[in-house]
This record gives structure tokens, C-alpha cells and sequence, in this order.
């Protein structure tokens, strides 16, 4: 929620021989604004509160002296995070109403009926002591900035935004305008007008946080294929190795080192299940951690009976959940190949009717590991 503005001051200069001075009333101050702003050494949405609220404006003050303006509030999030605003049903914007029309809606009501216009005389104006049924407003304009920023918060576009560089910024709340002191309101027909204008509320917004992981590499497999341990095999990540299935029940980012110094991220995201896209299993827990990845490693345990099928699972429930992700840059590492003679054959059987690269390796042993580093970077 974005801080309020401020409200403007209703004054006049007094002085010992200045019985009826001229208005002197101060500005309010805008309200403070919610930014989020991407930081890459943050890692997890946990750094988010549920409540946001920018600080207010101050309201203005006599001798023309003008509100603070709200400091804003800047939260800082992790690349990768997708921001969504739930809208309520009141919240769906007409297609003929706009700022101008609603301004017009606003002077008409003041000028036709009197009951309406005592209500807008509450809500929009700030009055001097004692002046409240004495200030004819019938001739008062609303300044159109104030219509339009009230018509957006009526009438709020759905925020949408896509995180992904460090120092990236996106406004998620507005704050509200502050309002004029009674000099703004001098005219030929009102020369002491005793009365000005209230600062508007802040935007608020009901919004959806969802951090998608950034890497170059995204280890893709069944449960318990071995993807935690070739993570640890060539990075400096240390995931929860063990034998049985949905290990990992969270992305792990591991970064590996060239000797050139050229350095490229892997991530070990959850074990995929047929039916992963209908999320049955981790579901869409997994698979919105696929869509940030440039390269696909297959990682598939090449001592099970027909293996191949497992690639080909795999690939149907990456274009069932997002079209074309397994047309990206891919190799398969056919892990576990040290399991006997059945490992040895069902490789060399696939190595006739595979369509993308396999490459034999043993996580657990380190074994082909360089030669699977090296083959991933060609496809950067």
C-alpha cells in the first residue's frame, strides 16, 4: 500500500497591521511509492512481507509552508520474480470512462444536487473553522491530475511484471497525490477562498509473488535419477543426496568453473512425474523453473529397463506445460552407466535412435564429467 498525500492547509497572513491578509496555506506532500527492485544476492521471496506500506505525505501548514513528501519504499527481490495483481470484480475497468469524463461526472453532481454536493465537499475539500456551509463550491474545478490519479484508483490496470535483471525496478503502488493550500484557488470570482484540497489515498494492490529460477542449465529427470548427485559432481552446490524418490523438494543453484574463468549456473530442480503438467506430483513447482533455462540436460538413470521412454516422458511433459520448451539446445546424460551389463546395452541400443546427444557417466564416481561440462558450454 502506497502512502497517502498530504492535505492542504487553509491559511491567511496575519501581522500587526495586516488584519486580512492574504491565503498563505501550504501544499501537502505526495505519498511515498512501492517499488520492488531486483538484487541479485537475494535468493528467496522470504525477504518479502505480507504488508507493505509506504510512508504518508505531511499535510501543509500556514506561511506557505509545503508537506514532506513521503519517502518511498523500495523492497528488494530476487531475479527471477514474477509479479501479479489479483483484481477484485469491482476493480474491471470500464471502456467509457475516463479521467476527463469523470471530472465532468464530478462538477455536474456538485451543480445538481445539493445533497451530493455537501457529500463531495467532505470528501475532496478541507474548510476553514466554521466555513463549511459558507464555501460556495459550485465554481471550484477539480485539477484534472486529481481526477485522472482518482479515476486510476478506481479503475486500476492489472500490474503485470517479469524480474530478471539486477537493479531492475517496477512501481507496484503509487502515492497519493497531496493536495493544494487555499492559494491555489484565487480566482476573480473567490479572492479569500477558505477552503483546500485534501490529499488522496495511496494505490493498493493485492499482489502475486513467484520466483521462477535463473540458470543457464536446467537438470531435467525423473525421481531419483541422480540429477542432486551431478549437480554436486560438477558444481560447488551440495543438494540432500539419497536413494528414494523426491529428494530435492527445492531448486539448488550451483555454478561451475571453467579454467578460463568462464562460469555457467545449473540448476537441480524436483523430479519430474508423467502428469507433472496437470501438477500431480511437485507439478508446477517444477516445471516453472524449466521455463528460465537456456540449455536442457536430461538426466536419465540408463539402467532402467527401456530408458528412452523416460527421455521421451520427459519431453511430453515439457511442451504439455509450456509448447516448443524441449526444442531448446539439449543433451541427455545417461547416468548410472557403470550398472552392469544391462547399462552397457540399453546405451548402446539408444545410441542407434536417438535424435539429441547421450553421453555415458557415472555421477556418483565422477566419471565423464569434464567431457559433459565441456559438451553444455558449446551449447551456450
Amino acid at each position: 500500500m502506497a502512502g497517502s498525500g498530504g492535505s492542504g492547509c487553509v491559511s491567511f497572513f496575519r501581522d500587526t497591521f495586516v488584519a486580512r491578509g492574504p491565503p498563505n496555506g501550504g501544499n501537502g506532500g505526495s505519498g511515498g511509492s512501492v517499488w520492488f527492485e531486483v538484487d541479485e544476492n537475494e535468493t528467496s521471496l522470504n525477504c518479502v512481507k505480507q504488508q507493505l506500506k509506504a510512508r504518508p505525505g505531511a499535510n501543509g501548514q500556514g506561511k506557505s509552508m509545503h508537506g514532506s513528501g513521503g519517502k518511498d519504499l523500495v523492497v528488494k527481490v530476487p531475479k527471477g520474480t514474477m509479479v501479479r495483481e489479483i483484481l477484485r470484480d469491482q476493480q474491471v475497468l470500464g471502456s467509457d470512462e475516463t479521467g476527463a469524463g469523470f471530472l465532468g461526472t464530478l462538477e455536474r453532481d456538485i451543480r445538481q444536487d445539493t445533497s451530493m454536493r455537501n457529500q463531495d465537499k467532505e470528501s475532496w475539500f478541507v474548510h476553514y473553522p466554521r466555513w463549511e456551509d459558507r464555501n460556495d463550491l459550485t465554481k471550484v474545478r477539480v485539477p484534472e491530475e486529481f481526477a485522472a490519479f482518482k479515476q486510476e484508483l478506481d479503475h486500476p490496470v492489472q500490474l503485470t511484471a517479469d524480474l530478471t535483471e539486477h537493479g531492475q525496478r517496477v512501481l507496484v503502488a503509487r502515492g497519493g497525490l497531496g493536495g493544494f493550500g487555499n492559494p491555489h484557488f484565487i480566482s476573480p470570482f473567490e479572492r479569500q477562498p477558505h477552503y483546500a484540497l485534501r490529499g488522496l489515498a495511496g494505490q493498493r494492490r493485492m499482489l502475486e509473488l513467484e520466483l521462477k529460477t535463473i540458470a543457464d542449465v536446467g537438470l531435467v529427470g525423473m525421481p531419483n535419477a541422480g540429477k542432486s548427485t551431478f549437480l554436486g559432481a560438477v558444481s560447488n552446490a551440495h543438494p540432500k543426496v539419497a536413494p528414494y524418490p523426491f529428494t530435492t523438494l527445492n531448486p539448488y543453484i550451483g555454478t561451475v568453473d571453467f579454467r578460463d574463468s568462464f562460469q555457467m549456473t545449473v540448476a537441480d530442480i524436483p523430479g519430474l512425474i508423467p502428469g507433472a503438467h496437470r501438477n500431480i506430483g511437485l507439478g508446477h513447482s517444477f516445471l516453472r523453473h524449466v521455463e528460465r533455462s537456456r540449455v536442457l540436460v536430461y538426466i536419465v538413470d540408463v539402467s532402467r529397463e527401456a530408458p528412452w521412454n523416460d527421455l521421451r516422458a520427459l519431453q511430453q511433459e515439457l511442451d504439455t506445460y509450456h509448447a516448443g520448451i524441449s526444442n531448446r539446445p539439449s543433451l541427455v546424460v545417461a547416468n548410472k552407466a557403470d550398472k552392469g551389463d544391462r547399462a552397457r546395452q540399453n546405451f548402446e541400443q539408444w545410441q542407434l535412435m536417438a535424435s539429441v546427444p547421450i553421453i555415458p557417466a557415472s555421477a556418483k564416481y565422477k566419471k565423464n564429467i569434464l567431457k559433459i561440462t565441456h559438451a553444455v558450454r558449446q551449447l551456450l
